[in-house]
Order: C-alpha cells, then sequence, then structure tokens
C-alpha cells in the first residue's frame, strides 16, 4: 500500500512537492482546521501543518491517526499548532523546519547591528522627513570589527550568529544552559552568565526560546549594569524582556537598543521605545527573508531521510520542547 502524506495546506514548492511525492501519495487540504484534518487522516504515515491560531495536531488527531508515524510543521516551532509532548510519548517523530531560519535570522541580527553601529537607518530617516543633510547630527560610529559581543542563547540561530559575528570578532561570550567547557573552548567563546554579559560586552544579542521560565530573563538589573554606549538586540521573543525596565533604561541612560519582537504587538503607537534615535525598530521581520522558503526542500530532505528508515534531523525529543518557542 503507498504511504499517504496529509499538508494542511498547498506546498509552495513544485519541486519539493515533486521530491516528496517519489516517497507518498501526498493529500493538500484547503481548510486547515482541526476537525478537516480529522476527516482526511485516516490511512496517513504524515501529517505536516502551517502556523496558525488553532491547535491542530491535538491527542484527538493523534489518536485518530492510527498509522501516523511522523507529525511536524512548515514553520520553525511545534507548541503552537501540535501537542508535541503528546506525539513524543506516543512514539511518533515530531519535526520542524527550524534549521532553514537560521542565517537569515543571523543575516538579520548583523543588518539591525551594522545599522545601529553606524546609525544608517537615522540617517536615512532624517534625510525623508526633518532634515536634508544630517551629516552632522551623530558624532562618530563605530564599526563591528574586533568588538566584544555577547550571544544570549545557543540553539540553531545563536550558533548561527556566532558563526556570522565571528567574521568580525573573536571576542564572543555566550549564556547558554547546555553549552559544555569542551563546546566553548572548541568554539574559542567565553561562557558568561547575563550580568557578565551585560557588564562587559558592547553588543548583546538575544536568541533563545521563549518559555515560562525565560519570561522577563532579562530586567531591569540587567539594564542598570549595561555599559554606556552598548547595543542590546532581541530578534527572541518579546516577552522574554521586561519592555517598561528596557524603556526606562532607554530613556534615562545612554543605551542602544535594536528590536524586532515586543512583549505586545502590534508595538503599541504610545511606546515610549517610539521616537528615540538610539532605538531601531522593526516590525517581527527576522523571519522574512526568502531563503525561509527553502523549508520546503528541508522537509523533502527530511522524508528522504524518513522514509529511508533513518532518524529525520529536526525529531524532537521531551528536553528540546521544553526550552523551545512556540514558533
Amino acid at each position: 500500500m503507498t504511504a499517504k502524506i496529509l499538508f494542511a495546506c498547498k506546498i509552495a514548492d513544485i519541486e519539493a512537492k515533486k521530491r516528496i511525492e517519489q516517497h507518498a501519495t501526498v493529500i493538500e487540504l484547503d481548510e486547515c482546521t482541526e476537525q478537516n484534518i480529522l476527516d482526511h487522516i485516516t490511512g496517513c504515515t504524515a501529517l505536516i501543518v502551517p502556523y496558525s491560531n488553532e491547535m491542530l495536531i491535538t491527542k484527538k488527531v493523534i489518536n485518530a491517526g492510527k498509522e501516523l508515524k511522523l507529525v511536524g510543521t512548515t514553520y520553525g516551532g511545534t507548541r503552537q499548532n501540535v501537542d508535541d509532548a503528546y506525539a513524543i510519548e506516543k512514539g511518533l517523530y515530531v519535526i520542524h523546519t527550524g534549521p532553514t531560519r537560521s542565517r537569515p535570522m543571523a543575516e538579520y541580527a548583523l543588518g539591525l547591528v551594522l545599522s545601529s553601529l553606524l546609525e544608517i537607518h537615522n540617517y536615512h530617516h532624517h534625510m525623508n522627513s526633518d532634515e536634508p543633510w544630517p551629516r552632522f547630527r551623530y558624532g562618530r560610529s563605530k564599526i563591528l570589527h574586533n568588538r566584544r559581543v555577547g550571544i544570549i542563547g545557543f540553539g540553531l540561530i545563536g550558533k548561527e550568529i556566532h558563526h556570522v559575528f565571528s567574521m568580525f570578532t573573536d571576542d564572543i561570550w555566550v549564556r547558554s544552559d547546555h553549552m559544555s567547557d569542551a563546546q566553548a573552548n572548541e568554539l574559542k567563546v567565553r561562557k558568561a552568565d547575563l550580568n557578565d554579559i551585560f557588564t562587559n560586552c558592547e553588543i548583546i544579542i538575544l536568541s533563545g526560546g521563549h518559555t515560562d521560565a525565560t519570561t522577563h530573563l532579562i530586567g531591569k538589573e540587567q539594564f542598570a549594569v549595561m555599559r554606556d554606549d552598548a547595543l542590546f538586540v532581541n530578534i527572541a521573543r518579546g516577552k522574554m524582556v521586561d519592555e517598561k525596565a528596557m524603556a526606562e533604561a532607554a530613556t534615562n541612560r545612554n543605551i542602544h537598543l535594536a528590536l524586532d519582537v515586543f512583549e505586545e504587538e502590534p508595538l503599541p503607537e504610545t511606546s515610549p521605545l517610539r521616537g528615540n534615535d538610539n532605538v531601531l525598530l522593526t516590525p517581527h521581520r527576522a523571519n522574512n527573508p526568502i531563503e525561509f522558503e527553502q523549508r520546503w526542500n528541508f522537509l523533502a530532505d527530511e522524508f528522504d531521510k524518513f522514509f529511508s528508515g533513518e532518524k529525520p534531523q529536526t525529531a524532537l525529543t521531551l528536553n528540546r520542547i521544553k526550552v523551545m518557542s512556540e514558533s
């Protein structure tokens, strides 16, 4: 009997779809709901869902999918749409496409840092609004070369940030609950705690996952010890930072922020983070580069492994899902 793979969405890459169809019959749904999945799950070996506000791969779906061996998502997480712990306990592989967003997000972080250090976004803003030639509006800017960088969180994205930034500096500090001393020595990074990083690094990048344990991981204490003229970058999750304490620090101290995520999204129009030349704001777009669409071929790679009897690259464990953000 030919295997069946149920996609609760359309596969946007024709070549990737052809690759997957070499292993199984592909069924694509027009309506992405739990009920529609239940109506089509019988006889399916695998189920892939897109990002949605609705829990899609529920206990009910998993129990109804008697032939299921693998479930997953088209994005870089699972918790928003998959009862991942239950699926793993039932012996299913749970996969995602997280590796396809590591490089795009690392380069986005690099863009935020370079623009902040060199005032690029501010010059552009003023030349298009209130000052046609703001050449001397700011003092001397900085380059990234040889500056001390701190990375908070060292998962797929944190590791890629390290790779990208190591082309500019050898002085990189890392805060990670999972990095061993041997790994730190191999990568030539310094392990440090949060306050050490905020006290000593000129550029601090938050890239970890949001869980209950990391809510307001960074707050008043860290911003109080942050160096003058240092830069804090957040491409992770807004809820990992006490935004009120951060805004107060940006208002009262000579520090810089580059933020792509916020506690409340969209960022309120009245937010004190707006209108500050020391704060670069973008609307949660670090995962927007077109290269993220490589996710479809990545899924095809994962199915190549699965149908050849190998463990998929992103197959999750119960320990791993505890430290992952929703997406």
